[in-house]
């Protein structure tokens, strides 16, 4: 026979919800593209640009992706000439696929964020309206190997990711990257991108600080 949960344990099971609301939300809810296109001009006009960036992405800020979750959200921006034959050619040199936004979220690899050393802040806004946030740049490039993966720079002329490339059989789709997620722990959840040509990529993030 079970019996029931202790008044203790029922606390603890409420609170562990409740840390763990906002990866959820940033899984499940995405931003409407005239909300996301009015974000992507305001950051589309905010300088980014630095001398250890090795690439630029010229931003199309009429075609972003967006999620949110309560305070908490991300939004990419594509550049204006990614295809599918952007991952079909990938060559040695990286090839601009996006930049990535993210607001009180940070990436992830095994579950760990990348180091604050590694990531690029940006503030946004102005008086009690400036907020900090994290600005990635995503580009395509064949490895040492061969084969076409994603690469992901925070600070510096180095990746903070290495990301594979799957190839999917998803159908068209509206916009040139689509966006979706599902939570993976209690501040943990994982981004695919479905990109032109059938390809996605998974990017795993985790709440800002941890």
């Amino acid at each position: 026979m079970k019996h029931p949960l202790t008044l203790r344990l029922r606390i603890v099971l409420l609170v562990c919800t409740g840390l763990s609301m906002a990866l959820r939300a940033i899984a499940q809810e995405s931003i409407p593209l005239e909300e996301a296109q009015k974000i992507a001009q305001k950051l589309a006009a905010t300088p980014t640009t630095s001398s250890d960036q090795p690439f630029t992405v010229e931003v199309n800020a009429d075609q972003p992706v967006a999620l949110r979750g309560g305070d908490a959200g991300l939004i990419v921006l594509p550049d204006k000439h990614l295809t599918a034959d952007s991952f079909a050619n990938a060559g040695k040199a990286i090839t601009p696929v996006a930049q990535l936004w993210t607001y009180r979220v940070t990436l992830a690899s095994g579950g760990k964020s990348v180091e604050s050393g590694q990531v690029r802040v940006v503030t946004i806004g102005e008086g009690d309206q400036r907020k900090d946030t994290q600005f990635f740049l995503i580009g395509v490039v064949k490895n040492e190997q061969g084969v076409a993966e994603l690469v992901v720079f925070g600070k510096g002329r180095e990746p903070v990711l290495h990301v594979p490339l799957t190839k999917g059989s998803a159908g068209p789709q509206d916009l040139p990257i689509a966006l979706s997620g599902r939570q993976t722990g209690d501040d943990s959840a994982t981004l695919t991108l479905n990109l032109p040509g059938q390809f996605t990529a998974d990017l795993g993030v985790v709440k800002a600080g941890d």
